[in-house]
């Protein structure tokens, strides 16, 4: 009987640490990787009008120096416009501006490459249009990605200068420096490994149950 326990003791032993091995690899899997982003924008913006308040806003840029091969953007965002002050409110979901009825826009990030990372936007702007001069800021909130970025997150600010053609029908064109931290956490390895842990342990009970019964 003792020599039994011992055997099932010296089997155990493994399957437990084999157990506690793929827990400390789900840990690692925890920490996140953090990928610092900054880039030059060349911006053209097409303008659509709405009505007299709100627009929709396709934008397209890019970039001869944004890393991670992430040189092109485009963006769909909505316009709440306040022509008293020149100030202009952006959004990728037309409801936070208060516009109905309109699905909701994107921002994406891309290249001639597998990576890519997508999310919202929220901005303001404010437009001289005396000089024809604006500037802008905002965030764009990364919520997914592709590549190196699948499963990514993060906050991109930008801050942004454009020149404004006296031809309403023309495209606003300007200048947009992107900064920020895009994060990832790696996908877990698969539970399979803490499962096959449990159910050693489990069969190492079952075993011993079988060998007391044998004994008796």
């Amino acid at each position: 009987m003792l020599t039994v326990l011992r055997s099932y003791a010296a089997w155990l032993v493994p399957a437990a640490l084999t157990l506690l091995s793929f827990g400390s690899g789900n840990e690692k899997a925890i920490a996140q990787t953090l990928f610092p982003f900054s880039g030059n924008y060349d911006v053209t913006i097409a303008v659509e009008p709405i009505n007299e308040n709100f627009s929709r806003a396709i934008e397209r840029a890019v970039s001869t120096d944004a890393p991670y091969g992430l040189t092109e953007y485009n963006g769909l965002v909505y316009t709440l416009t306040d022509f008293s002050t020149g100030l202009f409110t952006f959004n990728t979901d037309p409801t936070a501006i208060g516009l109905e009825g309109f699905p909701e826009g994107f921002i994406e990030f891309s290249g001639s490459g597998a990576n890519k990372v997508s999310g919202t936007a929220t901005a303001t702007a404010l437009i001289d249009f005396v000089n024809l001069r604006g500037s802008g800021s905002g965030s764009l909130i990364i919520t997914g990605g592709e590549g190196i970025f699948k499963g990514a997150t993060g906050t991109l600010d930008f801050f942004e200068n454009d020149t404004i053609s006296p031809d309403p029908n023309d495209p606003i064109r300007g200048q947009a420096l992107v900064t920020g931290t895009i994060k990832v956490v790696p996908e877990p390895e698969t539970g399979v490994g803490t499962l096959v842990g449990i159910g050693l342990i489990g069969a190492g009970f079952m075993f011993r149950r079988r060998c007391l019964r044998s004994a008796s």
